[in-house]
This record gives structure tokens, C-alpha cells and sequence, in this order.
């Protein structure tokens, strides 16, 4: 049995998941979620994001192992769970004749909110959404994104201590985005528990209290975004054209396309290399480490182009 914690919101404790064929998605996860955080998880296509957050959510039982929350187990307590969270698939859709009204208004009513309660809640979390104005249209007649937000509308407006979104803001604007960025930010700081997936690392970086990387179904590094940067042995990078860069001299280089991305330990390595460019008379750019650059460093994926590989005298080189 978990024990209850008072602080936390989410405790996943030995999650495994194990589908036919002997398809393993997730190995014996291990983690733990604050009440009023925001929780990102990150991993490429097939980590185990998705099937994560649909355990969590009570809908795939888990092969081995268990996971609370406030309490309440998603393998023994389905039940009660659900009476807790809300939640945003990845692959949502809304219904062409439903409008942000009814969603988000109906929503509230079947999570038991009296009428008056639910047209508050529900006025309010479109209004977040910039969706005011189109409150009433169905959405045949919405854009993709548009549909989108108004999904993440009826989930906020559910008032749920706990909610998961699963990419929620694919398809959506910079505007958008960063509109959603904010509600969800605004939702921890007033205490609820927000857990989304992305494979955006700006949202990941912009976004998140702390966040978790995932490969394979197994869990890679758990921490703030400055912590997991610092899990890497380089702090600057500096991007230049291919042909212009002496390759032997460095240890941490990725190729993407005709430039490279040299990884340098210090500022002052990267101001030298920048001068060499400059006395060339090329262009070239520094700035610290991203978390993209901590995310595929960690991962151990090489980023390459299509079709190419490194000369294997290269193979420092990510």
C-alpha cells in the first residue's frame, strides 16, 4: 500500500505496463507529483507519456504496481479518483453540433455543480480562453485550434484538484499557447495539481515547476528545468556553418544539416569560437544550453539528417 502524503498530490510507485506481445510501456515507474505544481512529462513518440497519464486516469489498469491520488488508489479506488480529476486527451475531438458553452456547462453539471455553480464556472474558464465572443458556436464551424481550447475550457471549468492534458496545446497559435501557459499557471498557484505531456521543450521550459523525462517506459531524470540542465557536462553551445567550424577540436558537436552545434563548457569557450566565426566573416550564434539540447543529451538520441550518419572517426559527436 502507498503510504498518503500530505504535500503530495500524484504517488506512482512500481507503474508497469505491459501490452500484448509482450510490448513493454512502461518498466516500474517511480514518481511523485506536489499539490499545486505543474508537472510536465517529456519523451519521444513512444516513451510511455500517454499510457502513463491514461493509468493515472483510470482508464488501463496497470500490469504491475499502483498510483494515488490525494489518497486514493487508481488500481483499488477507481471510483474515487474520478471524482478528482479531469482531463484533455491527446486525441479529443469535439462533437461538430457542440459549442465551448455546452461542453464546459455540461461538464460542470455532471461533476455534480448545481446549475448556478456551473454557469459561473463555466463563463469563467471560457473567458480565460479568449473564447468569450464564440461562446455559442458549434464546432463544425471552429478551427482546429479553436476546438482545441475549448476542450481545455470545460476540463478547467471542472474545477478538478487534479488535471491532466495530454499535448494540449497542439495545433494552437503562439497567442494561444501562451494563453493556455497562463490559466495553467494561475490553476497551480490557487492549488490544483497540473500534469500535461508535450513535445514542445519551450512549453516544458515556460510552463513547468518541475518535470520528468521518460524513454522507453523507464524514467530518465526527475527535476526543475535548471536541474536537468546542469545533468549535462556542457553549458554553451554555439551554432555555425558546417565548413567553417574545425570539428577535431571539439568533443560535443551535432551536425543538423550544414551547420553544427558545438557544445562548449564555459562562456568563454563559446565568446572564442564565436570570434573565430567573426574573423571569418561568418555568422554565428551563442547561448546557454536549452533544455532540448539537456532532452536529447540525456535521451541518447543523435540528431542527424535523414539519411546521414558521422564519420566514425566523429564519435565524440551527438
Amino acid at each position: 500500500m502507498i503510504q498518503k502524503n500530505a504535500e503530495l498530490a500524484i504517488i506512482a510507485k512500481g507503474l508497469a505496463k505491459t501490452y500484448d506481445k509482450d510490448i513493454e510501456a512502461l518498466k516500474s515507474l517511480d514518481l511523485e507529483m506536489r499539490k499545486g505544481e505543474v508537472f510536465t512529462i517529456l519523451g519521444p513518440n513512444g516513451a510511455g507519456k500517454t499510457t502513463f497519464l491514461r493509468i493515472l486516469c483510470t482508464q488501463l489498469m496497470p500490469s504491475k504496481g499502483d498510483a494515488t491520488i490525494l489518497g486514493d488508489s487508481v488500481v483499488n479506488d477507481p471510483v474515487k479518483v474520478r471524482e478528482n480529476i479531469a482531463m484533455v486527451p491527446q486525441d479529443a475531438m469535439a462533437y461538430s453540433n457542440y459549442s465551448p458553452w455546452d461542453y464546459a456547462y455540461t461538464f460542470c453539471l455532471l461533476r455534480g455543480m448545481d446549475k448556478q455553480k456551473a454557469k459561473r464556472k463555466a463563463e469563467e474558464a471560457i473567458r480565460s480562453m479568449l473564447m468569450w465572443e464564440m461562446k455559442d458556436r458549434p464546432a463544425q464551424t471552429m478551427s482546429g485550434g479553436e476546438k482545441r481550447r475549448g476542450l481545455i475550457a470545460a476540463t478547467i471549468a471542472s474545477d478538478a484538484p487534479v488535471m491532466m492534458l495530454d499535448e494540449p496545446t497542439s495545433g494552437l497559435d503562439a497567442i494561444g499557447r501562451r494563453n493556455v501557459w497562463s490559466v495553467l499557471r494561475n490553476k497551480a498557484a490557487g492549488g490544483d495539481t497540473i500534469v500535461l505531456t508535450t513535445h514542445m521543450m519551450d512549453e516544458a521550459e515556460m510552463v513547468s515547476d518541475r518535470l520528468a523525462i521518460i524513454n522507453k517506459g523507464e524514467l530518465i531524470t526527475v527535476g526543475t528545468t535548471a536541474e536537468i540542465k546542469k545533468k549535462v557536462p556542457f553549458k554553451y553551445r554555439v551554432i555555425a556553418p558546417e565548413d567553417a567550424v574545425d570539428q577535431s577540436s571539439y568533443s560535443d558537436v551535432t551536425k543538423i544539416g550544414d551547420r553544427l552545434v558545438v557544445y562548449l563548457e564555459n562562456h568563454e569557450e563559446a565568446i572564442q569560437l564565436v570570434s573565430k566565426m567573426l574573423k571569418k566573416g561568418v555568422n554565428a550564434e551563442a547561448s546557454p544550453v536549452t533544455l532540448e539540447d539537456a532532452f536529447v543529451h540525456l535521451v541518447g538520441g543523435d540528431i542527424y539528417e535523414i539519411g546521414e550518419k558521422p564519420d566514425s572517426k566523429q564519435g565524440a559527436n551527438r
